[in-house]
C-alpha cells in the first residue's frame, strides 16, 4: 500500500507506504516512479511498526518530471519475502 501526492509548496512528490500482512525490519522498500519522460527510484528501510511493516516517507523533486501522469509501485524486499503494490497513477500538475 502506498500513498503520494504534490506537496502544497509543489517543489516535491511525497510518498509513504506500508506493507500489510508482514512485521519485520530491515528490508529494503522500492519506490518506483515511472513518468513519460524519465524514471526514477527512492529507497528507504522497511521498519516494524504495531502490525505492518513501515516504508516511512520519501521525497523526491517534482522536476524530473514533465507535466502529467505518473506510476508510482512500491516493492518491498528481504531475504524472506519480496511484494509489490499496485500501481499507483498521480498527476504532475
Amino acid at each position: 500500500m502506498s500513498v503520494a501526492g504534490m506537496d502544497v509548496d509543489g517543489q516535491n512528490v511525497s510518498a509513504s507506504g506500508y506493507v500489510s500482512g508482514l512485521i519485520e525490519d530491515g528490508g529494503t522498500c522500492s519506490f518506483v516512479f515511472s513518468g513519460a519522460d524519465r524514471d526514477a527510484t527512492r529507497t528507504s528501510r522497511g521498519i516494524t511498526n504495531a502490525s505492518t511493516t513501515s516504508c516511512g516517507l520519501i521525497q523526491i523533486p517534482a522536476n524530473l518530471f514533465m507535466r502529467g501522469a505518473v506510476e508510482l509501485v512500491l516493492t518491498y524486499s528481504s531475504d524472506s519475502v519480496t511484494v509489490s503494490s499496485q500501481p499507483m497513477i498521480l498527476e504532475i500538475p
